[in-house]
């Protein structure tokens, strides 16, 4: 069966909502097509992805209005007999996704096919090569919920294709993918739409974005663009406060044809033939520097980890043979592919693991010696998914949580959660229940909470993971706050843009071990190309534009090359 999802003037407002969550909003994903929505946080992409899958308002309450249909059903008024096996949706957080009641990979994507009546002879041969497909055959026999957090989204989205429905729904769904794993994807999703899948796709990420036929841009529940790519994520359709990807920026620059935007060898060369003027994307109004001005005297923690290898309990071996020391005031970024020990690795720095072998110090102690709620006093730990650390009513009263625990005055405990709210942006929505916001807003109270306990080192897990643009700016302008407090940021993150500018170390993790050390510069060089790729990473867009041009620097950033051409004009 092949459908087509069709929204025509759409609206729609949750219970108790002041203003609509989409407003007049008409296009359809045709079957063999694939389109992408972009926008900021809030924008009302999730909602359009909930309407465009029959969540809305079966499952999800909320008013529409205006015409919402997949082929000839109404969606407003389907129930879910009439959508089953047609129309399938990946969610941005895969533990909404997998059903925690199954033993195995293989179990888990056998779920969906058991409730469409699939034979079992039929069941075993999808199972392999969408597991083929997604490159996860290793973990088939894999408990889900003991994978990284990368690999269980790979099974949730595995766990949909299977299914063969006529319809995918993405949300989100290289939220906690490596650069690899969102090639990967969008691969899958080009696949599918050649197959004759329909495709809706929201994204941050432009590795997929630029895959799209089309992309929509959605701004407060409108549709402000829909168009190619290279037009839809350019300056002239994003709105204000949005900048488009590097690699649009770079052929804007160079007044590049936006149907090749992302082709980096075109770009490169069109950049090498510009003349100038150079434009600098100065947005008018650079928001003003964060700080953290620490409360409690807090003396310096340099950590080493010491010929370190951990394996769980089932057999896996996450760690091999580390040895790392990380200096007070410095800044880390740990990379490498979903599964590669990055996660394990930052554990050990608070004592949520202890090493099997080899040992860890915190100024010079060894951890295995101090009970863990001492350890988080010195090196906070902010969690991938923060809803593994919210369970406070009210924002305020979370970010308080921590501090109250402590041995320290009230009016300390006052200073460090007003001091840690207004850094994260959170104060319009103090009084708030965290489980009333959105992912990225719950990702910034995650890290307000270990902020306001003023650890002299913090450790970030994918804390750009579901941001948009300004919130991934806003989470850099922190981390470099917290530097110049004198404070140790330690991050996990899959952004290779975001590490070269707010990071002045780049750790390369493979299997266990660390196999590259040093400044984004050297990390990220062109001698390093082959290495990073045996790891699945490659340098940021501008790093990669830099090299196809044969300039012997690295810029970190479109600014950096930008102004390299300038200068050099």
């Amino acid at each position: 069966m092949t459908d087509t999802i069709t929204l025509e003037h759409v609206r729609v407002r949750y219970p108790a909502a002041r203003t609509d969550a989409l407003e007049d909003v008409s296009l359809s994903v045709a079957a063999g097509t694939r389109v992408g929505v972009a926008g900021r946080t809030g924008a009302g992409k999730s909602t359009l992805a909930l309407l465009a899958a029959g969540f809305i308002p079966r499952v999800v309450r909320a008013t529409v209005e205006g015409g919402a249909a997949l082929g000839e059903t109404d969606l407003v008024k389907a129930e879910s007999k009439d959508l089953l096996g047609r129309v399938g949706i990946v969610f941005a957080t895969p533990a909404n996704q997998l059903s925690a009641s199954k033993l195995t990979v293989r179990e888990e994507l056998a779920f969906g096919l058991e409730n469409l009546a699939v034979p079992r002879s039929e069941m075993d041969a999808r199972i392999d090569a969408v597991l083929a497909r997604l490159g996860i055959a290793h973990l088939a026999d894999r408990e889900p919920f003991a994978l990284s957090g990368g690999e269980q989204q790979r099974v949730a989205i595995a766990s949909i294709v299977a299914m063969g429905t006529g319809v995918v729904v993405l949300d989100e769904p290289t939220a906690q993918l490596d650069p690899a794993g969102s090639e990967a994807i969008a691969d899958l999703l080009g696949e599918l739409a050649r197959d004759g899948v329909g495709v809706l796709c929201t994204e941050h990420d432009p590795t997929v974005l630029q895959t799209m036929g089309r992309v929509a841009v959605l701004e407060a529940g409108r549709l402000v663009a829909f168009d190619i790519p290279g037009r839809a994520l350019s300056t002239g359709s994003l709105p204000d406060g949005l900048l488009p990807p590097t690699l649009v920026r770079f052929a804007e620059a160079a007044a590049a044809d936006p149907a090749q935007a992302f082709d980096e060898a075109f770009v490169a060369a069109e950049l090498e033939a510009h003349r100038g003027p150079w434009p600098s994307y100065d947005t008018g109004s650079a928001p003003a520097a964060l700080e953290w001005t620490p409360v409690r005297d807090r003396a310096p923690v340099p950590i080493a980890l010491e010929d370190v290898s951990f394996n769980y309990p089932s057999g896996v071996e996450a760690l091999r043979s580390v040895t790392l020391r990380i200096e007070p005031g410095e800044t880390v970024a740990i990379v490498g592919q979903n599964g590669s020990g990055k996660t394990t690795l930052v554990k050990h720095l608070n004592g949520l693991l202890r090493p099997t072998v080899g040992r860890v110090l915190l100024g010079g102690e060894d951890t295995a010696a101090e009970p863990i709620n001492r350890l988080a006093e010195r090196v906070g730990c902010v969690f991938q998914s923060p809803d593994d650390q919210l369970f406070e009513r009210s924002v305020e009263r979370e970010v308080g949580f921590g501090p109250r625990r402590m041995a320290i005055p009230v009016e300390t405990v006052t200073r460090l959660v007003r001091q840690a709210i207004e850094l994260c942006g959170l104060g319009a929505v103090r009084a708030t229940n965290p489980y009333d916001l959105d992912l990225s807003t719950r990702k910034l109270v995650g890290l307000a909470s270990v902020l306001a306990t003023d650890p002299a080192a913090v450790v970030l897990d994918e804390p750009t993971t579901g941001q948009d643009g300004p919130g991934v700016a806003r989470v850099g302008r922190i981390i470099d706050a917290l530097q110049a407090a004198g404070k140790s940021v330690v991050a996990i993150t899959h952004d290779m843009e975001f590490a070269a500018a707010h990071f002045e170390r780049i750790v390369v993790m493979r299997q266990g071990e660390v196999v590259a050390d040093g400044s984004p510069s050297s990390v990220f060089g062109p001698a390093n190309l082959e290495l990073l790729a045996s790891t699945g990473l490659r340098p940021p867009p501008a790093a990669r534009v830099a090299a196809l041009m044969g300039l012997p620097l690295v810029p970190a950033n479109t600014e950096e090359l930008l102004a390299m051409l300038a200068g050099r004009a």
